[in-house]
């Protein structure tokens, strides 16, 4: 069943509250296992520092690359000499995911805290990601370096085999956002629909309407 029908149906039941936060999840962790699910990849929002008291949003597209509906976490991998490495760390891990599908203009926002890992788990992260993707994480320069030149820079030595590839596991980090809040945005042509749900620390969950 696709995204817009799974929350149509949800809606038309007595009690469409109780359901929403099981769809989400379910939803989300769909997202993470097909690159034709409109939720495999999202917006990623921090916090950039632009001067000594200023700073402004920075976003950028991430793939979805894990979720965990038990322990309301997700995933997204990234290059350790980024921007948004240095921009979680200042932030405390502050951030924010925002999926949207124009077809079905449904909209998800999730605010968590982020965890930059690079331990076994992402070891074990790297072990699954593609020969392709891992040429990422080859550049010897670091992501976002201005090129002063009319061409852009060649990416030719990243195309490595296998065993090659094992030097980018050194820039490869895995970062987990515990998701602590999600506003869900439905721009419906019978009439826009919103809701609201918070996670408490005990593992509770808070579930509300609100005004779209």
């Amino acid at each position: 069943m696709g995204l817009q029908a799974a929350f149509d149906l949800l809606l038309s039941s007595e009690t469409p509250l109780d359901g929403m936060d099981a769809l989400i999840w379910q939803s989300l962790a769909a997202g993470a296992t097909g690159n034709k699910h409109p939720w495999n990849t999202g917006c990623l929002m921090t916090i950039k520092k632009t001067g000594d008291d200023s700073h402004c949003p920075s976003g950028r597209t991430v793939v979805l690359r894990r979720c965990d509906v038990v322990s309301r976490t997700v995933d997204f991998h990234t290059d350790v000499r980024s921007a948004k490495v240095k921009e979680l760390e200042l932030s405390g891990g502050a951030l924010c995911w925002l999926f949207y599908e124009p077809s079905t203009r449904i909209q998800l926002r999730l605010q968590g805290t982020a965890t930059v890992v690079n331990d076994q788990k992402a070891d074990a992260a790297w072990e699954a990601v593609t020969l392709q993707s891992r040429s990422a994480y080859l550049s010897v320069d670091p992501p976002g370096k201005h090129v002063w030149s009319q061409q852009p820079p060649s990416t030719a030595e990243r195309f490595l085999n296998q065993s090659e590839s094992e030097v980018g596991r050194e820039n490869f980090r895995l970062v987990r956002t515990q998701v602590h809040s999600v506003d869900w945005l439905y721009l419906r042509q019978g009439g826009h629909v919103r809701a609201s749900l918070t996670y408490g620390a005990q593992g509770s969950t808070e579930v509300s309407w609100l005004v779209p």
